[in-house]
Formats: structure tokens, C-alpha cells, sequence
């Protein structure tokens, strides 16, 4: 019966640590993502302010003919 103990204890245990190992995993991934993602973003904001900076520029060109 003790042997039988313990094996249930050690496969509980690699279970719990194989669990832990994935979950660990998937937040590091999920970090490594969101770093990727905030990259594009700033880059996507960036081209945004140029662009919008460029058209009022255009705006104020147009407006200062009339």
C-alpha cells in the first residue's frame, strides 16, 4: 500500500509541475506578445501623428491662398 502512496504522490506531483510548466509558458508567450504588439502600435501612432501633421499642414497651406 506505501509503494502505491507514492506513486500517486509522484505522478500528483509531476502533473501539478507539467501544469505549472505550461501555464509559465503561455504567460511568458502572452508577455512577449504584448511587447511585439505595443511596438506595432507605437509605429502605427507614429505614422498617424505624421500623417495628421501633414494633412493640417496642407489645411493651413490652402487657407493662407484665399
Amino acid at each position: 500500500m506505501n509503494t502505491w502512496r507514492k506513486i500517486v504522490v509522484g505522478v500528483g506531483l509531476g502533473a501539478y509541475l507539467i501544469g505549472l510548466g505550461v501555464l509559465s509558458g503561455m504567460v511568458i508567450e502572452r508577455m512577449r506578445f504584448d511587447q511585439q504588439r505595443s511596438d506595432v502600435l507605437a509605429r502605427y501612432e507614429q505614422a498617424l501623428r505624421e500623417w495628421q501633421g501633414y494633412r493640417i499642414a496642407l489645411e493651413k497651406a490652402s487657407e493662407a491662398r484665399r
